[in-house]
């Protein structure tokens, strides 16, 4: 709800929270985003949005998409809009998986338990459509997951930490439903359970994978034979969130190859930290980059205005803060609404001013503007606009939201306008 009263403005600016086009603060950016535009996915996935009827070419080989992006920069919006588009073709069967916000345990977490969400989500979607698939499409997969999975699972631990099968009544999708969301629900458990679960999964990957595949295969089959879809298309976020970069490392660098056996199409979040390691995705992925909102370009102030308006109501700033605000949040959206929310924090009286916008860069800045000796090296090229090669520590720059890209070349970053405004980074970058 927007704020029409200077209270509400904490709740209205909350930056955590995602939006798609239905929400009322929904606001565009893409126009203003350099080397980025929907088309680019619709190319990778073989959509002629475009055309009157959004056609489509059935893709011969599964396409995996990596975005990657800073944080809070609209990243999951963009995906909850492409997942609308591409549900309003024939082209792909599409589910969303956000990882963040389902039962898994983020702070301990590994491929497998990914891959068990995925297939919940696909049954729960193919249930709520009341898709028509056969029980020949599901009963292989069923039956090799209850004999081999399940039941080896089972051996190894007991009572209440077993999981359930169920009876055998019912559909072979419901039955299916069931094993899976049993799984997912000891990943949730014990450690133990977690451990026992995972072995049994990861030593028998290859068949799951071909288990999988195979699924996905008929489904899509029986998609095209009925005129429904073309294809299948998992879209999969809240990598972020994870509660370690070794482990998200682990999961999307060092374990991408269980990605690679999974025969179906993905498009995937990859956090910005780890941008630096897509030569390690490019045999099986294409990796493509979400970049900052540009405000140098015509009109992008005058958008990001009306997306600080659509939530505070502007009787709520004195004159020339919001102004303050849009230069210092420097395109990156959730930025912008950090600095509104510290400012109303700070403010003396019941209004943003501009005083009260300087003490919230000011704090903000304090808190995000200590770097090391190699760092400062780093950053002196950026102040020269000088071409910089990737490297971890530049990587750790760009994800502590120091340094802002807003294109692939690194001649056109800059240094966060709120850490470069501190006076201790000001003379850290003097010496």
């Amino acid at each position: 709800m927007k704020a029409d009263n200077f209270y509400d403005i904490q709740d209205a600016v909350a930056f955590n929270i995602p939006v798609n086009e239905n929400n009322p603060f929904y606001t565009d950016f893409l126009p203003f985003r350099t080397d980025f535009h929907d088309e680019k996915i619709f190319k990778h996935l073989a959509i002629d949005y475009t055309a009157k009827e959004k056609k489509c070419n059935p893709l011969k080989t599964s396409k995996k998409i990596f975005l990657s992006g800073y944080r809070g920069t609209g990243k999951t919006s963009e995906l909850l809009k492409l997942t609308d588009k591409i549900g309003k073709t024939k082209c792909y069967f599409s589910i969303f998986v956000d990882i963040s916000e389902e039962e898994l345990d983020t702070s301990n977490i590994e491929t497998v338990d990914i891959l068990i969400l995925m297939l919940e989500k696909l049954i729960k979607k193919l249930e709520e459509n009341g898709a028509d698939v056969s029980s020949e499409s599901i009963s292989d997969f069923y039956e090799w997951y209850k004999t081999k999975i399940i039941e080896e699972i089972n051996k190894s631990v007991k009572g209440s930490a077993q999981i359930e099968i169920g009876v055998d009544t019912g559909s072979m999708l419901s039955k299916l439903a069931g094993v899976i969301v049993s799984t997912k629900a000891k990943l949730h458990g014990s450690q133990e359970n977690k451990k026992t679960i995972r072995r049994e999964i990861n030593n028998n990957f290859q068949m799951f994978g071909r288990k999988f595949n195979e699924f996905i295969a008929s489904l899509v089959s029986q998609f095209r034979d009925k005129g429904h879809y073309q294809d299948i298309l998992f879209i999969v976020d809240g990598f972020e969130k994870i509660g370690s970069l070794e482990d998200r490392k682990k999961i999307l660098i060092d374990d991408a190859n269980k990605f690679e056996i999974i025969k179906t199409n993905m498009i995937i979040t990859l956090p910005i930290e780890l941008f630096s390691e897509k030569n390690r995705l490019n045999h099986f992925a294409t990796t493509e980059n979400f970049p900052l909102i540009d405000l140098s370009k015509s009109g992008a102030k005058e958008r990001f205005r009306e997306f600080i308006l659509k939530r505070v109501d502007e009787k709520l700033f004195e004159d020339g803060s919001i102004k303050m605000i849009i230069e210092f949040g420097a395109g990156h959206p959730r930025q912008t609404l950090q600095i509104i929310n510290r400012a109303y924090v700070e403010a003396e009286d019941k209004v943003i001013d501009i005083k009260s916008v300087k003490k919230a860069i000011a704090i903000l800045g304090a808190e995000m503007s200590k770097v090391t000796s190699q760092e400062i090296e780093i950053l002196k090229k950026v102040e020269n606009r000088e071409v910089i090669s990737q490297s971890d520590v530049y990587t750790s720059l760009k994800s502590k939201n120091i340094i802002f890209e807003y294109n692939s070349s690194s001649e056109s970053n800059i240094i966060n306008p709120i850490v470069k405004a501190d006076g201790d980074f000001q003379k850290h970058l003097k010496q």
